[in-house]
């Protein structure tokens, strides 16, 4: 019986394999559309492609897109290949189980100037109870700004639709994150987060008759994140899945939040070497990411700091670059920090993220931080 399953399987799988597997030119599929039942021709997704669908392409497969924004000047200075870097409370946002090794308490907000003049704000503060662990608070919110709205016009002689002014969206995430050492070197953490997407109201056609549907939508979603510093020469190996959650269904559209699994590598250059790393530190980071929009990608970053044993001041310059993306490249930046003995202090950081100039240009983040 097992064996006439398998070759009903096997026989299956070669019927839904398309003839030339990438066929040359475009050819069109009839398909019944669920929504009303009819059948129609479609083309392609992709040219090259007989049948409509599946492609097997992930791109455009996440909503609640601006949960993938960066969201300190620091790590997107790095070009993304932050999920190792400790020593700050934005660190809740990319991987919990480093905030674990933020010391004292921190308060801090961040400006991104993004793509088509749309803007980013983040606002949080992590506080380390000795003991205790690390407890961090952070809200995203995310301006679009304005959008046209219209409406059928069903005068034939009109232009087909009616303009009905402008109308703005509202995208917020507010998260809550608590990270733990468990050993000296080994941290976990998680986050539990609610995002919030409000796309304004619309009018459909539904059985012949006009009917008016809110686009408003409410998911939540959690991160898991561990930090171990492996003892070699401060080496450190780090993972975290970011925005695991449940499907939100926009009228007949399902999809998840951008869910992204990194893992991290970070190497202290001049610790390697045999060397004590101050006045000067510098680190290799390296991240893979397996977002779930998009193919496999590496995040490299580079970072040097410059701190004499016991000053007040330091500075950092960093650089990075992202393999396989689309429209994204490399990335520099630096910051100044204060720092008094009692541990109080003050940082700024700033980072610029360069774009394909075809479709976007540069982004601009600048993050500030206090210790108290």
């Amino acid at each position: 019986m097992k064996k006439y399953i398998l070759i009903a399987l096997c026989a299956l799988c070669v019927g839904l394999m398309p003839s030339d597997g990438f066929a040359q030119g475009s050819v069109a599929t009839d398909v019944t559309d669920n929504f009303d039942g009819r059948t129609r021709e479609l083309d392609p997704v992709v040219p090259g492609f007989e049948e409509a669908a599946p492609t097997f392409i992930k791109s455009g497969q996440a909503g609640f897109a601006f949960l993938s924004i960066p969201t300190d000047a620091r790590t997107a200075a790095l070009g993304g290949a932050g999920v190792g870097l400790i020593g700050s409370g934005a660190s809740m946002l990319y991987n919990p189980g480093a905030l674990a090794f933020m010391e004292g308490r921190e308060a801090y907000v961040t400006y991104v100037d993004w793509l088509v003049d749309t803007k980013s704000y983040v606002a949080g503060v992590a506080v380390n109870v000795p003991g205790r662990g690390t407890f961090g608070l952070s809200i995203v919110n995310y301006d679009a700004g304005n959008f046209n709205r219209t409406s059928i016009d069903p005068n034939p002689a009109g232009q087909g639709y009616k303009d009905e002014g402008t109308f703005t969206t509202s995208n917020y995430a507010i998260s809550g994150a608590y990270g733990l050492k468990i050993t000296d070197r080994f941290s976990a953490g998680a986050t539990l987060r609610f995002a919030h997407q409000d796309l304004g109201t619309g009018n459909i056609f539904l059985g012949g008759s006009q009917q008016t549907v809110d686009n408003s939508k409410n998911a939540f979603a959690f991160d898991l994140g561990t930090y171990f510093n492996t003892g070699f020469r401060n080496t450190v190996m780090a993972m975290s899945v970011q925005n695991f959650s449940t499907e939100v269904v926009y009228q007949r559209e399902q999809f998840e939040l951008p869910r992204n699994i990194r893992l991290g590598l970070l190497v202290d250059v001049i610790s390697m070497m045999g060397n004590t790393p101050v006045p000067h530190h510098f680190d290799l980071a390296l991240d893979v990411n397996n977002p779930i929009d998009f193919d496999e990608r590496i995040h490299i970053g580079a970072e040097y700091t410059y701190r004499a044993a016991g000053a007040s001041f330091g500075f950092s310059l960093r650089g990075g670059y992202k393999t396989n993306h689309d429209t994204e490249s490399f990335s520099f930046g630096g910051g100044l920090q204060f720092k008094t003995e009692g541990g109080q202090g003050a940082k700024v950081d700033y980072a610029y993220k360069a774009f394909n100039t075809a479709f976007f240009s540069a982004v601009h983040i600048l993050s500030a931080a206090v210790t108290f």
